[in-house]
């Protein structure tokens, strides 16, 4: 069984600011020692909805995300124990038979827009990040991603962006950078992800001293 998680990290920010990026970026710099978990992946089944009843559903807003579930996790894994993460298929708005097995590792990295705006997930962090992008960034960066990753055509991003993703943003996601140790903000500062990994180091090493003493 690998190491208790130590250090949990969350990585907060608007859609498409870059959270996965920096969270891959982090978790390589830590190799075998790092794991992740996605708020995305405890999207709620929707998958019986018709076409009509799916074109309502709001995926930024937090009650879309069955996030006890995620914070059940998150203990287990803080407990030395294994979970079976769900997975969530965008197209279809369907929670597949399949899961993802993540293994508790010392330094636990959590990714997503609503994570900062959960008190219960804020409750199991140590440290936070919130990346501020401005809003034309993100927007161009959902596109690429929808379309290439997602298998949401270019009509479909650009009305759930102005139905909900940007005022769920506006309500929900900007007022919870107040809760964040650190914001980011991404095009003026270049050096961040680099100053982040070495505190990790330097917390990490700490952390092992103590266990070890």
């Amino acid at each position: 069984m690998n190491s208790r998680p130590r250090v949990v990290l969350g990585i907060a920010g608007g859609s498409g600011s870059g959270k996965s990026w920096l969270a891959r970026e982090v978790a390589a710099a830590f190799p075998g020692r790092a794991a992740i978990v996605c708020h995305d992946w405890y999207y709620k089944d929707n998958g019986r909805l018709d076409g009509e009843a799916s074109k309502k559903l709001n995926f930024d807003h937090p009650a879309a995300l069955e996030t006890p579930l995620m914070g059940r996790h998150l203990d287990l894994l803080t407990a030395g124990e294994a979970v079976d993460a769900p997975v969530y298929d965008y197209a279809t708005h369907t929670r597949l038979q399949e899961t993802r097995r993540v293994e508790p590792t010392p330094l636990l990295i959590l990714d997503g827009i609503l994570i900062l705006h959960e008190k219960p997930l804020r409750a199991r962090m140590n440290l936070s990040v919130f990346i501020e992008v401005p809003d034309d960034i993100r927007l161009a960066r959902r596109v690429r991603r929808d379309t290439m990753e997602r298998r949401v055509d270019l009509d479909e991003t650009l009305r759930l962006y102005e139905e909900f993703v940007r005022p769920m943003h506006l309500r929900y996601v900007v007022p919870s950078s107040h809760h964040a140790t650190w914001i980011w903000s991404q095009l003026d500062d270049k050096r961040f992800p680099e100053l982040l990994i070495r505190d990790l180091k330097r917390r990490l090493d700490e952390k092992d001293e103590a266990v070890a003493a």
